[in-house]
C-alpha cells in the first residue's frame, strides 16, 4: 500500500532524479507487473509475444510520458504504471489477435485456454485452496466447479476485485485506486464476493471416523 508520505516521496525522486528514479521505480514494481500481465496475456498471442516484451514497451512508453504525470500526479505512481503498462497490453491484444477487445481493466476471462502463465483455473484453485478446510479436500473437484459457477455470475467488477486481490497481490487501497471506487466500496465488494464464493461451496464432508 502506497501512503501520502511515499507517494510524495516518489513525486521528489521522479522530479529531481528522472530517468534514474523512472528505472528504479519500473524495477521496484516489476514483479506486480509481471503477475498483471502473465494473468492476462492471451495465450494465443504467446510465441509472439511474452510478458519481458510488455515490460519493455510500457518501460518506454513511461520514459515518454513521465512528465505527464509530474504535471497532474493525480494518483500513485504505480497506479499510472499500472494502466500504462494496461493499455499496452491491450494494444498488444489488438495488434495481434485483430480484434476489438474490451479494456482489460474490467476484462477478467474465466475461461483456462486464453490464459498464459496464471489462468483462471489458478485462480479457482486458489479460491479453493484458501475457502476450504483439510477436512474438504475430498469435495474440491466438486468446490472448484461451484466456485466456477459462482464467478460466472457474479458482476464483473466484483469479480475484478478477487483478481486484483488474489492474482496481483494488491491492496484494498491500490484495488481502489485501480478501480476508481472508495477504498470502503473496495472493501466490501471484496468482503461480499468472498462471502457469496463461501456460500457456493459444498458443505464439508462428514468425518469418517464420528460415523
Amino acid at each position: 500500500m502506497i501512503t501520502g508520505i511515499e507517494h510524495a516521496d516518489e513525486l521528489f525522486r521522479l522530479r529531481n532524479g528522472r530517468e534514474q528514479a523512472v528505472a528504479e521505480l519500473f524495477g521496484h514494481y516489476r514483479g506486480k507487473l509481471q503477475r498483471m500481465i502473465a494473468f492476462r496475456l492471451d495465450r494465443r498471442v504467446v510465441g509472439k509475444v511474452d510478458v519481458d516484451d510488455i515490460l519493455q514497451d510500457a518501460f518506454l512508453e513511461t520514459v515518454r510520458r513521465i512528465q505527464d504525470y509530474l504535471d497532474q500526479p493525480s494518483v500513485p505512481f504505480f497506479v499510472w504504471l499500472r494502466q500504462i503498462t494496461q493499455q499496452i497490453l491491450v494494444d498488444t491484444h489488438r495488434r495481434y489477435l485483430n480484434a476489438q477487445m474490451r479494456d482489460v481493466h474490467l476484462e477478467v476471462t474465466l475461461d483456462p485456454g486464453l490464459a498464459a502463465d496464471t489462468s483462471a483455473s489458478g485462480l479457482l484453485a486458489q479460491l479453493a485452496d484458501s475457502l476450504t478446510s483439510p477436512s474438504q479436500c475430498a469435495v474440491r473437484e466438486e468446490a472448484v466447479a461451484e466456485l466456477r459457477n459462482a464467478l460466472d455470475n457474479m458482476a464483473e467488477i466484483d469479480r475484478e476485485v478477487l483478481v486484483l486481490r488474489h492474482l496481483e497481490e494488491l491492496s484494498n487501497h491500490e484495488v481502489a485506486q485501480i478501480l476508481g471506487i472508495d477504498k470502503f466500496a473496495a472493501s466490501k465488494r471484496y468482503l461480499r464476493a468472498l462471502e457469496r464464493l463461501r456460500h457456493a461451496l459444498p458443505p464439508p464432508a462428514e468425518n469418517a471416523s464420528d460415523a
